[in-house]
């Protein structure tokens, strides 16, 4: 396939968000250098291929929506960069430039491609950024290969960054970790859902096409779903 942008899988995203009560938190703004952006794991982003759709190079606010699981909890679900004030027409599930036209055919309905989360985060970043992020744990490893990233570097981030608030975890749910001093770079990463799982990603496009923003969905319904199952085969035996 030539441009894998002409090759578009609708979804109703903006009902599946209107029928929760979500509280909206603007946890920065990230810097995409190049346009290309990833979302990964941010332990697992050097083996992310950034998405095939690209935007222009600035700063753009990223968002979570918490959904209250009850009065002392919440979770994130769904993690947003925002590209233009108005809102999406339509939505499309978002691609790597890696994808392959077998693997577009092959997927079934109801399935999705999306990315790994094996730390119980994900992350927004630039492809650029995602080369500097890799290097910096490299380096730390190097130092000290006993060492840890996030004990050593994250854990303070996070709960500085977003311990306090109501809506996170004492440990801080988000964080904005800047890649070094001298640039702009920067990782917003975030608790993905209910921890590990397979994630998709989509653009939210408005008539003429262009890209209005960017949304993770991590299927917090789709969990919820399977527990109840489970509760009523237990219930059934």
């Amino acid at each position: 396939m030539s441009d894998l942008n002409d090759f578009e899988l609708p979804y109703d995203l903006a009902d599946q968000m209107a029928e929760q009560e979500l509280v909206e938190i603007h946890i920065g703004d990230v810097n995409l250098p190049t346009g290309q952006i990833i979302a990964s794991d941010p332990f697992f982003a050097a083996e992310q291929r950034p998405f095939a759709r690209t935007v222009e190079p600035d700063k753009y606010p990223v968002h979570i929506y918490m959904a209250e699981i009850d009065k002392l909890h919440n979770r994130i679900a769904y993690a947003k960069i925002k590209f233009r004030p108005e809102a999406p027409t339509k939505w499309v599930l978002a691609l790597t430039d890696d994808m392959t036209q077998e693997e577009l055919d092959d997927l079934g309905e109801d399935e999705f491609y999306g990315f790994p989360v094996e730390s119980g985060l994900a992350s927004f970043l630039d492809a650029e950024t995602n080369e500097q992020f890799a290097k910096k744990i490299e380096k730390l490893q190097e130092a000290n290969p006993d060492g840890n990233f996030y004990d050593d570097v994250l854990a303070a981030e996070f709960l500085e960054y977003s311990g306090k608030n109501n809506f996170s975890r004492e440990l801080g749910d988000w964080n904005d970790h800047k890649v070094n001093e001298d640039s702009d770079n920067n990782v917003l990463m975030f608790a993905a859902g209910w921890g590990d799982g397979y994630y998709p990603a989509y653009w939210g496009l408005n008539d003429d096409g262009d890209a209005v923003e960017l949304v993770i969905d991590f299927l917090l319904d789709e969990f919820e779903d399977t527990e109840g199952d489970d509760e009523d085969e237990d219930t059934e035996e």
